[in-house]
């Protein structure tokens, strides 16, 4: 019990030396003189699809993820095979960036980005924030402290797709509160985050919510190794994290309430690769991981041990395994390929006869995708189109997690973006 309070305290502890160590590079000038500046940025965008079956996805199905099940009527009729289509502004975003005077003897900057696709189907269209942080930059350090991308994202290498998805299941997708430290050698960068979660949740009894993170009371931990040079990018990345599905068990037979303070924890391993040459860019990532649903992802847990009368619950995290590569060639016209492929490995230890599954895609054995695309530029505004093949193998787990006698379930979607920059 007492490692609860001992772990976090000491992860602030080890950390707040190399921020104040990077408030004592005083490369660059202590000095009030640089005015504020204000750039404003974004885009206007539109989306129109047709899907050949009913998906799984977010956002009214904009963000697309796999083909759902066959679900079969009383007379043999698929209820999720007939095409679905749907339009959509709802990914326009506005951007603005803040350049103004130094702090500690760093550059100073400020992001804040919104978009009008809610924080779930309910607020479809709703106003929401994306991105908002302070960056502080010294000579080889950077500070940022704010709501950004998931460092398993790697902004650095991502897909370019025209899907909004931006390669998810493969492809970790999640913004997250978090403070990130840089340290700058060469062409080398070595990164430490301490991480929390909002919009995107760990899963469990009480459905998504960053309260399962928040009551282990221990900060999602990532380092990562990253090497940039003119043409090429590389990087390793290692992930811990830990949760609190339940503070109590409740007994339905007795009534009788117990308290509980099972965690799981759970970790994920990442290398990622980029090559740009011209017109040319090929890139690609692998992840090994457990627990990954928050991640836009497949992956989740499930319960190992459950024991009412004690009132104990135990979990064992589902491992999975997404790859993918990407290539892109041209500017006024671009030509595009994304390929994507996801393994389940089923779960660390033995779930229990009567225990729930939590996170996402755990009766699917392995994903795949293969996505054309092809973007028209002319100056501000971008024509784009892509075909995307995603199929998903179903069947049912066994008391390891293990999908069996899986039966593969297609879905085409056809989808034409126009977006306007300014």
């Amino acid at each position: 019990m007492l490692s609860r309070y001992i772990i976090p305290l000491l992860t602030g502890w080890l950390m707040c030396p190399l921020f104040l160590f990077a408030g004592k590079q005083e490369v660059l000038p202590d000095t009030n003189d640089r005015a504020f500046s204000f750039r404003v940025s974004g885009f206007v965008k539109s989306d129109y699809w047709i899907d050949s079956r009913t998906v799984v996805g977010a956002r009214e199905d904009l963000f697309l993820l796999y083909p759902a099940p066959v679900v079969l009527d009383v007379n043999s009729k698929d209820i999720h095979g007939d095409p679905v289509y749907h339009f959509s502004a709802a990914a326009s975003r506005i951007l603005t960036r803040i350049d103004g005077p130094d702090a500690f003897g760093a550059k100073v900057s400020g992001l804040i980005e919104a978009d009008f696709s809610g924080v779930s189907n309910a607020d479809y269209n709703g106003f929401r924030l994306r991105h908002a942080f302070i960056k502080m930059e010294w000579e080889r350090w950077e500070l940022l402290l704010g709501q950004w991308w998931h460092p398993m994202f790697t902004p650095e290498v991502f897909p370019t797709v025209v899907s909004l998805n931006t390669g998810a299941p493969f492809q970790p997708f999640i913004r997250n509160p978090q403070a990130t430290l840089t340290y700058k050698s060469n062409l080398s960068r070595w990164m430490v985050s301490m991480i929390a979660q909002r919009d995107n949740a760990s899963d469990g009894p009480r459905g998504a919510t960053p309260d399962y993170i928040r009551n282990a009371n221990m900060p999602n931990l990532h380092l990562q190794w990253m090497r940039t040079s003119a043409h090429y990018t590389t990087g390793l990345a290692a992930d811990y994290k830990m949760i609190r599905p339940r503070n109590f068990i409740m007994n339905n037979d007795t009534g009788e309430m117990h308290y509980s303070s099972e965690m799981l924890g759970s970790y994920a391993f990442m290398a990622f690769a980029g090559y740009r040459q011209d017109l040319l860019q090929i890139k690609g990532k692998a992840i090994y991981g457990q627990n990954l649903s928050e991640h836009l992802m497949m992956g989740g847990y499930a319960e190992s041990v459950i024991d009412n009368v004690a009132g104990i619950i135990e979990y064992t995290p589902l491992n999975h395994l997404a790859v993918w590569g990407n290539i892109l060639y041209g500017e006024r016209v671009q030509g595009g390929l994304f390929v994507g492929y996801g393994k389940n490995f089923g779960t660390s230890d033995p779930v229990a006869e009567t225990g729930d599954f939590y996170g996402r895609g755990h009766d699917v054995d392995y994903l795949y995708r293969i996505a054309p695309s092809i973007i028209f530029n002319s100056g501000n505004l971008a024509l784009c189109t892509e075909l995307e093949f995603t199929a998903a193998g179903y069947g049912i787990p066994d008391y390891r997690g293990r999908v069996l006698d899986a039966r593969e379930v297609n879905n085409i979607r056809l989808l034409f973006t126009a977006l306007y920059f300014f």
